[in-house]
């Protein structure tokens, strides 16, 4: 069934162009309208070399489990979260995973919010900080949008998403020149059609807001065709590899908290930094008897051409639509 794109006004019928990407060439796409040039540079971050587990994933007694990486307080010097490799959360010590059990668990339930997951609206609250050159965080920039999103499977091996802000896909209404696009479609790299195109290894079990999790690092092959993440300025685009750590709740198999970086920087647009956490959570949909675990909030930092950003998304008052459903979009309050 072909996904109607929603409208401003219903006797119109002229649709407007939808931002869309196939999830295995870009899940995730930041837009640049390129700010003022600097000469600043920070080094590359070292990594550290992480180790894979196997075993049989049963938690009979549940031990005392690690701070959640939420729960760890940053320096004050830090404007950003440690790199994946940088810090590595901790795990139960003798709680064995099975890498196989637990992605293949983890795979269907991405695969089944595909299923689900037809069209679904949203308010989306976007807040866009700078560090200034003191090392403090300038006042915010805000800006709320009537966010929609379809995610569908045009054909077998192809994942469609496509989104919508107040009825258009035009990056202008952004509050800055960074545009971040496709926050929901980044957990379908677990999803069954691109999982193996990335090297996953399972820590162990750790914990996200008090609930056993079992802690996952995956990281984009080297000899893989096309990127999860990617960069554009102006009419260039430029690809970037993404490794990250996922926590999938023990019980349910259900996605918790995913977190990704850069595999390495890119120096030819001055990237040295780029840092994506997001939360999740059940949103219930009583109409349809149905419950998902769609994104509650998003953060991003980047170290961009000498300068430092953070961008807030938060999610509210979801609803869910079929794909044959037209919908008007009205401009939400502004904050």
């Amino acid at each position: 069934m072909k996904a109607t794109a929603p409208s401003r006004k219903k006797e119109s019928a002229a649709k407007p162009s939808p931002r869309s990407w196939r999830v295995a060439a870009a899940i995730l796409a930041l837009l640049v309208f390129p700010p003022a040039d600097t000469t600043a540079q920070l080094p590359q971050r070292p990594t550290l070399p992480t180790s894979e587990s196997g075993g049989v994933p049963t938690v009979a007694a549940t031990p005392s489990l690690p701070m959640a990486p939420a729960e760890l307080r940053l320096p004050e010097e830090r404007w950003a979260p440690p790199d994946t490799d940088e810090a590595i959360p901790l795990v139960a010590p003798d709680i064995p995973c099975s890498l196989p059990q637990v992605l293949q668990a983890a795979s269907q339930r991405v695969k089944e919010l595909t299923v689900n997951l037809d069209r679904f609206a949203a308010i989306e609250r976007i807040e866009h900080r700078e560090v200034d050159k003191k090392g403090h965080w300038r006042a915010p920039k805000e800006r709320s949008f009537e966010y929609v999103v379809t995610v569908s499977e045009i054909r077998p091996g192809m994942v469609i998403a496509e989104e919508w802000r107040n009825g258009s896909s035009s990056t202008e209404s952004f509050p800055t020149h960074l545009a971040t696009l496709g926050m929901v479609a980044l957990a379908l790299v677990f999803h069954p059609n691109y999982v193996g195109e990335h090297d996953v290894t399972c820590e162990g079990l750790g914990q996200w807001r008090g609930r056993p999790a079992w802690q996952l690092r995956f990281q984009e092959r080297p000899n893989r065709k096309f990127s999860d993440f990617g960069f554009r300025i102006r009419q260039h685009s430029f690809p970037a590899k993404l490794k990250g750590r996922a926590w999938f709740a023990v019980d349910t198999h259900e996605l918790l908290r995913l977190e990704t970086d850069l595999v390495e920087p890119l120096p030819k647009i001055r990237l040295y930094r780029n840092h994506l956490a997001v939360e999740y959570r059940p949103v219930q949909f009583p109409k349809r008897n149905l419950e998902l675990w769609l994104p509650e909030s998003a953060e991003m930092y980047l170290d961009f051409r000498g300068h430092r950003y953070r961008h807030r998304h938060s999610y509210r008052d979801f609803k869910l639509f079929s794909v044959d459903t037209r919908e008007q979009i009205n401009e939400p309050p502004q904050p």
